[in-house]
């Protein structure tokens, strides 16, 4: 199947139902430490078991690290992005490519009926689904690079990233530039 044609499968199809969950009130040295044993880039921040926001290996990166912050002294709420964005799973893949592609974001909450069932990342939506793996081609030096995604032959890494950008990640796509697929 093609990306055009998944734009019309439901989210559900691309959600992960488990998912990794702190407390408002932990450090972020111990959301860190719960995500890197999960192998998570992201947890659910729950208060009072309800979902308050998520926290993000970048949000840790650049809202704690880059600025000398404490780790074990910062409270994962200070850092953590609240509301979540989220869809509901009955929406399709386009939506939720072109709500991500609006508000800068990487993944999304999945929910049914206002609760979180699972998220939902653009990662999974560009790989096809979570049991893909999509390789990185910009750590291989072949003497020809084609798209992971399309087989489409790139002169060199900058070019291959371009196309990845805005034909697969939903620059050209949301815009109707169907022409490559």
């Amino acid at each position: 199947m093609g990306l055009r044609e998944s734009l019309d499968d439901p989210i559900s199809k691309y959600t992960s139902t488990s998912y990794t969950k702190v407390s408002v009130e932990d450090s972020v040295m111990t959301a860190a430490k719960v995500m890197m044993k999960a192998g998570s880039t992201e947890a659910i921040v729950v208060r009072d078991g309800s979902p308050a926001g998520v926290v993000t290996e970048r949000d840790i990166l650049y809202k704690v690290v880059a600025v000398g912050s404490d780790a074990s002294v910062v409270d994962v709420e200070q850092v953590m992005s609240s509301p979540i964005q989220s869809i509901e799973e009955s929406s399709k893949v386009g939506d939720a490519i072109a709500k991500m592609t609006k508000l800068g974001l990487r993944r999304l909450g999945v929910t049914r009926e206002g609760m979180l069932v699972g998220l939902v990342t653009q990662k999974a939506l560009v790989a096809g689904g979570l049991n893909k793996s999509v390789g990185l081609p910009e750590l291989v030096s072949p003497t020809q690079i084609s798209c992971p995604y399309c087989d489409a032959v790139m002169k060199d890494r900058a070019e291959l990233s371009k196309h990845i950008d805005q034909v697969h990640l939903g620059l050209g796509l949301l815009e109707g530039n169907l022409s490559n697929w």
